[in-house]
């Protein structure tokens, strides 16, 4: 299977990934958040949103949050994400 083939999956056929883009674009507090976890470095980034989550894992947050919000770790997605973003 090709790397790219495995990313796939989250980025484009994630119906939780997907609302979360849209929550994102409706709430501004959310926006602000991810978009400056986004736009961090690899390395903070990961170490940013590893906290999140498990912040999110540990007040019991619905899976499908969590799961979209991991998609994120992901360097392609998290910069075609904010590019989304940004659009906007």
């Amino acid at each position: 299977m090709d790397v790219f083939e495995k990313k796939q999956p989250c980025f484009t056929q994630n119906d939780d990934f997907i609302r979360l883009v849209q929550v994102v674009m409706e709430e501004p507090q959310i926006r602000h958040t991810l978009e400056s976890i986004l736009r961090l470095d690899h390395f903070h980034r990961k170490s940013a949103l590893n906290t999140w989550l498990e912040e999110l894992r540990l007040k019991q947050a619905p899976n499908n949050f969590i799961s979209a919000l991991a998609c994120l770790l992901d360097n392609d997605i998290a910069r075609k994400t904010l590019d989304i973003i940004r659009e906007q």
